[in-house]
């Protein structure tokens, strides 16, 4: 198979290496150079000693990003635990004051039952006083008369 259509075929640009090659005329002259950077060298264990106390310096300075990063890692993980306690604090308390309402509207409905049975008690006992009343008159004036057609 070839290649995909989806290519393009125009020519592909090189990119510039990021490594230059030296010339040989420069390494030929650095070769020279050599004894004049041994003169010169003294002066390095002053640049090691620097490189060493920045490397300490940013060593202590990276310790100390560490060390505010894990701080605030903690924070933020201390606070989320404090939110997530408050919210179940908030949930109980939304808890106990729904199952508090639910028995205070219990016992009012239950006081309110009872305090209209008691205003009409009086009421239905004369309803059923009369009702009885009217059924005696009847069952009476029945057997009154069936004893006149006995008689």
């Amino acid at each position: 198979m070839g290649r995909s259509r989806s290519r393009s075929r125009s020519p592909r640009k090189h990119h510039k290496s990021k490594h230059h090659k030296r010339s040989k005329s420069r390494e030929r002259s650095s070769s020279c150079h050599k004894s004049y950077k041994n003169v010169d060298r003294p002066d390095k264990p002053d640049k090691v000693k620097e490189r060493s106390s920045k490397s300490r310096l940013d060593k202590k300075v990276i310790d100390t990003m560490v060390k505010k990063s894990k701080l605030r890692k903690m924070d933020e993980v201390e606070r989320l635990a404090e939110m997530e306690r408050q919210r179940r604090q908030r949930e109980a308390e939304q808890r106990l004051i729904e199952e508090e309402t639910a028995k205070r509207i219990e016992e009012l409905v239950k006081k309110r039952v009872e305090e209209e049975l008691d205003k009409r008690k009086d009421e239905i006992e004369r309803e059923v006083n009369k009702r009885v009343e009217e059924a005696k008159k009847i069952m009476e004036k029945q057997m009154m008369e069936d004893l006149e057609r006995r008689a």
